[in-house]
Order: C-alpha cells, then structure tokens, then sequence
C-alpha cells in the first residue's frame, strides 16, 4: 500500500506544482511558501541540534509555540524549525516568532519523497514532532529510516478520519507504528489510535490548556470599547461559509429587545467580501474593522474585522462569544480561547475536532451548544438580560483552566537523552 502511495506521490509532483502556483494568484500561497513546499530552504540552517516541529493552521501553530517555548526553557541551545501550511498561520506567527532565540519559520513540505528528501538532507533534524492530525507518509518513512525520533503531539482523530483509516488499516499502522511515541489530547481519541498502533499510544490532557492568553490591542479595546459603550457584544470567531446568516438572523432578533453590537470574525479574511454582501442585502449597518480610525461614535450595528491577529482583543470586548466551523460540519475550532479570557462561549453541534474540550468545558458550564438561530437567541436574551448570571458564568469561565499537559511531554517524551 505504501508503494502505491509513493507511486503516486511522483506521479502527481507536476499537476502539485502547477497547484501551488496556482494558489500564488488567488493570496493562498507565495513565492517563498511554493519554494518550501518542494524542500527548497529560504532561511539558514544553524549549528547544533535541530527539532523540526509541524502544525497545519493558526490554532496548531500557538499551540506548537506554546511547546516551543517550554521547549527553549530547557534547551537554550537548541534549534526549531516550526513548518505550517498556510499563508495565514505564517502571518499569525510572525510577529510572535521573533521573541524566540534559534527559531525559524518555513512552509511545510509536500509530501513527496525527493522534496522531503532535499528538505531533510538540508535540514539535518534530529527530532520531528507532529501536532494533532498531521501525518505525512513520505516524511515519517523516511524519518524512521535515518532513525530521527519522531513524535505525534496533541493527536486528535475525528470519527470521519477514524472511520476513512480503518479501511485501510494495515496501512496506517505500518505508518503509525514509526512514531516514538503517540500522545493523543483525549481518551477517544487514544482510543482511535491505539485501534492501528496500541503500544506507542498515550493520553495526556490538551496542549491547548497550557497556551498562553491571546494577545490584546490594548490601544484597539479601548478605542471599541468607547464606540460599544452601554451596547451588549456578541463576538463571532472563525466563522465559515453559512454560519454568518444565522448570527446575522440571531443579531436581527436580538436587537429587537437589546442594544447590540456584533463583530463577525471570518476563518478566512478572503470571505469578507462575500460577508459585506451579505450585510448590505441585509440592510444592516455595518463596519471593516479596517476602516475604524478612532472611538466617533458610529451607526454601525455589525462590525466585520478584516485584520489578523485582533480576536483576542474581540473576546475581552465581548460580553459572549461564539466559536465557528461548529454550526456547518467543519469539526469546530477552539473554543478554550475565549474561556481562558473570562469568556462564556457558544458553539454548534459540530465539534469532532475538539470533543474532549467540548466536554470539559461543559461540564464546567461554561461552553453551551447551539443548533440554529432560535438557541442562539434564547441562550444570548438570557445572559443579556440577567447581568449577575453574566458575571458569574464569566468568573468561572476564568477559572476553568488546567495544565498538566507540558509535564506530561516531558515525562513520555524524555527529550533530554535525545537532545544532549
């Protein structure tokens, strides 16, 4: 099976390249990021010991940082080489990057083997550590033949994957099987690994618990916060395709009875367009955040932020948050985020890609499901109309937190006898 699949790897390499570039005209790729994903390096390998860690996206990338960090505090010497797939992530860390010595940032490289090759053979790594769902054939084969450790951190496998894998089982746990050692974030999600590869497959709690507060733009929260004053604020983050109709239905309901601002946070800025279009069809008065110079007052009931880097500030605004790629079967994002700031949170039905975070924060009745604009609404009038309910829920959102995770990495992982 995995001959096949390095067939086919080579096979497709030029429709991959013409792929790549492709996604250059429409934002979604670079020159720089092209250059990377076929092994090609665009910054310099420094002496000493190297650990290569990889996450896909923005929430596997703080979450690698969170690692990193740790990480640095016990090897000041050593070198990372944190790889992510998308232009956005990229953009996330650039600014965070830079405070931590002997660590650079590249694109991931595709999976094929000469790519993979050049990226090793320039590389040198002397461990490999994965986040969550990212495995890549090509590179853990040949990291297990030039014998570099290779960890799967934060593993986490939805019931669609889980379901996909086990038709191809013999596959993936001779590809699992290569890991040092797996450390899944849940005990379902243990569960589901252990089902190819049970000897290398552990528990330890979420790496997103450890990360740190998302940033603030204090100068930015206040500014919003004298434009907003007196209004109650329902902030939604990572939206997708659909989600945005039901919290614009959800807001026009609202507004009926409560003077409310809502901020819309796209997943992805390239859809603000389509959202303003939406607004204006609507007849809603509305926002870019890009467009907010200084705290005037503004007719605008719906803000819609066009910026990176900002949804930490829009929770402190926020009197609740809701949490997308929850109400349309994208498998949730993180939902932690907002809570860890004093924050209760909302979310749909759709939270494969977080169930363990999902629960705990249930159970500490902080995190609340929703399924249309109807629970929306209901959940939103009950906390804007009962401010105590609202202050009390928000301290114990502050104090739901929990960290035995970075301890945990470092009594499984032992580091220290691969790093000396």
């Amino acid at each position: 099976m995995y001959r096949l699949y390095k067939i086919l790897s080579f096979a497709l390499a030029p429709f991959l390249r013409i792929y790549f570039y492709a996604r250059c005209l429409y934002g979604k790729d670079r020159i720089e990021s092209v250059k990377n994903h076929f092994g090609i390096a665009t910054a310099q390998r420094r002496s000493g010991k190297l650990v290569w860690v990889h996450a896909a996206s923005v929430g596997e990338s703080l979450a690698a940082l969170t690692f990193i960090r740790h990480l640095k505090k016990q090897f000041t010497d050593v070198n990372v080489l944190l790889t992510t797939i998308t232009v956005t992530s990229a953009d996330v860390l650039a600014s965070k990057i830079t405070s931590i010595d002997n660590c650079c940032h590249q694109f991931s490289v595709a999976d094929n083997q000469f790519w993979v090759k050049r990226f090793l053979d320039y590389w040198k790594v002397d461990a490999a550590i994965f986040l969550e769902s990212e495995i890549w054939p090509n590179a853990v084969h040949m990291l297990h033949n030039r014998r570099i450790p290779i960890f799967l951190l934060s593993a986490r496998l939805s019931p669609r994957s889980f379901r996909r894998w086990k038709l191809f089982k013999g596959f993936f746990t001779s590809i699992l099987e290569k890991f040092n050692c797996i450390l899944a974030q849940s005990e379902i999600d243990r569960e589901r690994y252990a089902f190819f590869s049970p000897n290398n497959t552990r528990r330890i709690d979420n790496l997103k618990y450890a990360n740190a507060l998302l940033p603030c733009n204090e100068p930015l929260l206040s500014k919003f916060k004298k434009i907003c004053s007196r209004k109650k604020v329902l902030v939604a983050a990572s939206t997708h395709e659909g989600e945005e109709d039901i919290i614009i239905d959800a807001h026009k309901k609202l507004k009926n009875n409560f003077d409310l601002v809502t901020v819309i946070i796209p997943r992805h800025t390239a859809r603000v367009k389509n959202i303003c279009a939406l607004l204006k069809k609507q007849g809603l008065n509305f926002s870019l955040r890009s467009e907010i110079i200084d705290d005037s007052p503004t007719k605008s009931e719906i803000f819609c932020v066009d910026t990176f880097g900002e949804v930490g500030t829009f929770f402190r605004l926020a009197d609740l948050c809701f949490v997308g790629g929850s109400l349309t079967p994208v498998g949730g994002h993180n939902i932690y985020e907002p809570v860890a700031l004093g924050k209760p949170v909302l979310h749909g039905p759709f939270m494969d890609n977080a169930l363990e975070v999902r629960d705990f924060l249930r159970e500490k009745k902080v995190a609340f499901e929703v399924k249309d604009v109807g629970e929306i609404v209901k959940i939103c009038a009950d906390f804007f109309s009962n401010e105590k309910k609202l202050r009390a829920v928000s301290k114990q959102a502050a104090s739901a937190c929990r960290n035995e995770s970075l301890k945990q990495i470092d009594e499984i992982m032992q580091l220290e006898k691969l790093l000396k």
